[in-house]
């Protein structure tokens, strides 16, 4: 009779053990228990029958601790304060639910507001190089939402430009009389050919058609460089002397990345806040004349701008421009191309 009420209470403390989920939870069964639950698994008697072997007292007199206690404290001090809730704005800033603004750390700015940050914070002992990162929301793997040109900068970019032209004959001396700094044909190809990069002393390069098929013998040079004379940003044509003095004036090519992030240089922190105002309304009136159209999946003209930042080489940090600015920038760029 012994043996069955053991085994049917072993029964029954499994059952209850195996609804507790935790591990605490089993560790806090007596170990008794554990005991029976053993016999009936093993189906033992004298294992259904064991008992816990007694524990001899401390030397102190105090009986041993039969089971494990958790107390827990109560909290002190005031309670925490209740959750904000935060919104965030058109324009990328945030605010609480009872429109208390919030500083986020990187505020949108007006190109004008950037400009004058990135002057002020330009700490360089050289005249540092301002460049402007855009964001666009197109997909660059596909070939038909390629963002590339090439933009004439109103005021230059301060830097100063070696243009190359290869060209032959008469062509050749209407280059120089347009003042290309370095003037060659097929000597010139031989000479990159054999030297390698070493030989491209020259930032830009400019091509008349008639000697573009002896220019296949350095492409692999000049192409990775950029420098490979294209027709589509106004490099390979038959108007030399209009090429050469859009280089020197200050044009300046770019093309979307793979993470559709445009760069391009707009001039220098030496340059005044009108001048480099001036550049980056040019710069993004271009940007929005190369927005695809007419494609499956083409962004609207609300959905191509998503964000630009302005900095400088030596800078601290860089100032994000609100993409309001940007549409406001872009036409007045537009506007001003008009008028002159």
């Amino acid at each position: 009779a012994n043996a069955t009420g053991s085994r049917a209470c072993a029964m029954a403390l499994r059952r209850a053990l195996a609804s507790c989920a935790t591990p605490l939870a089993q560790s806090r069964a007596s170990p008794a228990a554990f005991a029976l639950i053993r016999g009936f698994t093993t189906g033992s008697a004298d294992a259904a029958n064991a008992t816990v072997p007694e524990t001899a007292a401390p030397a102190g007199g105090t009986e041993p601790i039969a089971s494990r206690k958790v107390s827990f404290a109560s909290p002190s001090g005031p309670p925490p304060p209740a959750p904000k809730r935060v919104l965030v704005g058109s324009d990328g800033g945030l605010r609480m639910a009872d429109d208390t603004t919030v500083n986020s750390g990187v505020p949108s700015l007006t190109v004008q507001q950037a400009v004058a940050a990135v002057r002020a914070n330009a700490k360089g002992k050289f005249n540092e190089t301002v460049d402007i990162a855009v964001r666009l929301g197109i997909d660059p793997k596909r070939s038909d939402m390629i963002v590339r040109g090439a933009v004439s900068l109103p005021h230059g970019t301060g830097k100063t430009v070696v243009v190359c032209v290869f060209a032959e004959d008469e062509f050749a001396d209407e280059a120089r009389a347009a003042g290309a700094d370095i003037v060659g044909g097929q000597g010139l190809i031989n000479e990159i050919k054999e030297k390698g990069a070493s030989a491209l002393k020259f930032d830009k390069a400019v091509a008349h058609p008639s000697i573009m098929p002896k220019l296949a013998q350095i492409a692999r040079v000049l192409g990775p460089r950029g420098m490979m004379p294209n027709p589509k940003l106004g490099t390979l044509t038959t108007d030399i002397t209009g090429a050469v003095i859009a280089m020197k004036a200050g044009r300046v090519e770019f093309r979307a990345e793979k993470n559709a992030i445009v760069h391009c240089v707009v001039g220098k922190t030496g340059f005044t806040e009108k001048q480099l105002c001036e550049n980056v309304d040019a710069f993004m009136a271009t940007i929005m004349d190369l927005r695809p159209r007419a494609v499956k999946g083409a962004p609207s003209a609300t959905n191509y701008l998503k964000g630009a930042s302005l900095s400088s080489t030596m800078g601290r940090g860089s100032h994000r421009i609100a993409k309001e600015a940007l549409l406001k920038a872009a036409a007045d760029g537009a506007a001003r191309a008009k008028d002159t």
